[in-house]
């Protein structure tokens, strides 16, 4: 396991700077038949909606039943446009479940620990206080949501961490190795998990399981951009590895 821990030094000693150092909630697994969905997708090609359902289409969202009225409102039973769309707003309006500033909390009703994460963090009270700060779509999407790549993730930080800015210019660079690193450590336990293959209660299933549990805290401390956090927890996984006996 010793080159995951010289790739942890390697990356986190960029450019001359050393870095130093979810649960979501539960959802019905299928959706049943709605008045937005089948409406939705019976839309001219060329329409925003329509183009919006095709992105919900096979996505994780339709896939655990969350459908067009979970985040919009309306109401999914009505037959009738006029009464489908009953109490719904647009997404420039304020009160609206979808309004930049509110989509934080909109997500969080399903995903409660990344918004809580979210909610300690330096953007979200830029957001709160300027309408300036990043939400969960600039980074996830909305209806296809996403992880980002390293390299796409340093090109949305980019756009607010850069020399012409001059805030924290180094930051898209830090992000991309540490992500870059999560994912190759993600990877590598997929890969113990498959040598090991320890059965439940085990020293070795303990360890592994210890492994698992700081790779999603280090994913967890993304929406709260804590990028110093999110090492020591790589850190903690590294470690915990290096206890793992020779493979068998």
């Amino acid at each position: 396991m010793k080159k995951f821990e010289h790739l942890l030094a390697g990356l986190l000693l960029l450019g001359g700077l050393w870095f130093g150092a979810q649960t979501a909630g539960a959802v019905p697994d299928t959706a049943p038949e709605n008045s937005c969905v089948a409406c939705h997708a019976g839309l001219p090609a060329d329409t925003l909606v329509k183009v919006k359902a095709h992105g919900w289409k096979g996505s994780v969202h339709q896939q655990h039943g969350v459908t067009c009225d979970r985040c919009h409102g309306g109401v999914p039973t009505a037959e009738g446009k006029e009464e489908a769309h009953a109490g719904l707003l647009g997404s420039g309006e304020p009160a609206s479940p979808v309004y930049f500033k509110n989509i934080p909390a909109t997500c969080g009703k399903c995903h409660g620990a990344e918004f809580y994460k979210f909610s300690q963090s330096r953007h979200y009270r830029m957001l709160e206080e300027t309408g300036r700060g990043p939400e969960c779509v600039t980074c996830h999407g909305s209806m296809e949501t996403r992880v980002l790549a390293p390299e796409t993730l340093a090109a949305v930080c980019e756009r607010c961490h850069n020399e012409r800015i001059g805030v924290f210019p180094y930051v898209p660079q830090k992000a991309r190795a540490i992500l870059l690193l999560l994912r190759q450590g993600e990877q590598l336990l997929a890969v113990e998990k498959q040598l090991y293959g320890s059965a439940p209660g085990t020293e070795t299933a303990r360890e592994l399981g210890s492994a698992g549990a700081a790779l999603h805290a280090a994913r967890l401390e993304w929406h709260k951009f804590e990028l110093d956090t999110i090492t020591d927890h790589l850190q903690d996984f590294s470690a915990t590895l290096e206890k793992l006996p020779p493979a068998p």
